[in-house]
């Protein structure tokens, strides 16, 4: 539940709440649903220093051939062109041996030295595998498209878009605030397009018209001193806001006002038609710029600041 009336937005008195329904991961990225189980196995080794323990060693070398095992899946190789030509090789193999591997067994451990070598087996549901990829693989494809300028850039327009984390990574739980500041007076939108699919109106939405925004203003979303507060939850992965300016609005001929969001790929496809009609026949221009996003759970949060490394895979 988020509400949305930012502070600088004089013309906009009235604040309103506004539910975003996303669609339901069937994963909630840690955990798998009610599934056949398949076992899988994996094997990793790992050399430990001075400073090191043992102990540590062998939880590294679970971590590894945890991994391992993710990898060698049927799911997870089958994939592997996907995976790898939009880079979710790391998130997929973190986020599946953070949360979704059950019944981890370890079948064999040697130790040679200061090197510890553990084979481990374990269950692994394909099918909510499967979903994990298509969510992820969606999100990806949907970003590049909504960080790809839609609107014919023209001068005399500057428009800034930022947000509170340098970065762009925010953890489940984390409020996001927005930034936006244009050089001149015009009228703003301003999407959210989440993980899951979903594309969220922060300006305009069903609850108010058009935004005509004053140069040299900022105008922010999410902040302690704004109504709204943005919470970060799942399902995670590559995010994007996009900010778009114009001297007359933008409309979306295809907005259904019943809807609190829209699919993130029609609506995209509506905008940059509505954008080549624009007003009276002459295509609309301005400006367009966006910020990139990746959102993560705590529990792949959490894996990967304790995962060791470089290590040694057997």
């Amino acid at each position: 539940m988020n509400k949305l009336c930012p502070r600088s937005y004089a013309p906009f008195a009235l604040c309103v709440v506004l539910s975003f329904f996303g669609s339901q991961n069937v994963l909630a990225d840690t955990k798998a649903v009610s599934h056949e189980l398949e076992t899988v196995r994996g094997a990793g080794c790992y050399s430990y220093g001075d400073n090191e323990t043992p102990a540590q060693a062998k939880r590294a070398a679970m971590t590894i051939a945890q991994e391992d095992a993710v990898r060698n899946h049927r799911v997870f190789v089958e994939s592997t062109s996907t995976v790898r030509k939009l880079q979710l090789e790391d998130d997929l193999i973190h986020t599946v041996s953070a949360g979704m591997l059950e019944q981890i067994r370890v079948e064999k451990e040697e130790k040679k030295g200061q090197e510890i070598c553990i084979t481990v087996s374990a269950k692994l549901s394909p099918v909510s595998f499967e979903d994990l990829i298509r969510q992820r693989a969606n999100a990806k494809e949907i970003a590049q498209v909504a960080q790809t300028p839609l609107m014919p850039q023209s001068q005399g327009y500057g428009l800034r878009v930022w947000v509170d984390k340098a970065d762009g990574h925010y953890i489940e739980g984390d409020r996001l605030i927005v930034y936006v500041q244009s050089e001149r007076d015009a009228y703003l939108k301003l999407d959210y397009f989440m993980a899951d699919g979903c594309v969220v109106h922060l300006v305009p939405n069903v609850y108010r018209g058009q935004a005509l925004i004053h140069g040299g203003q900022t105008y922010s979303f999410g902040g302690d001193a704004d109504p709204e507060h943005i919470l970060i939850t799942h399902p995670f992965g590559t995010e994007t806001i996009k900010a778009m300016l114009s001297a007359v609005p933008i409309e979306d001929s295809g907005h259904d006002a019943g809807r609190g969001c829209d699919e993130s790929r029609d609506y995209l496809q509506r905008l940059e038609s509505d954008i080549r009609k624009g007003s009276r026949g002459a295509r609309l221009t301005g400006v367009d710029r966006s910020v990139p996003l990746v959102t993560t759970s705590k529990a792949v949060d959490t894996y990967t600041k304790e995962k060791p490394g470089p290590p040694r895979r057997k």
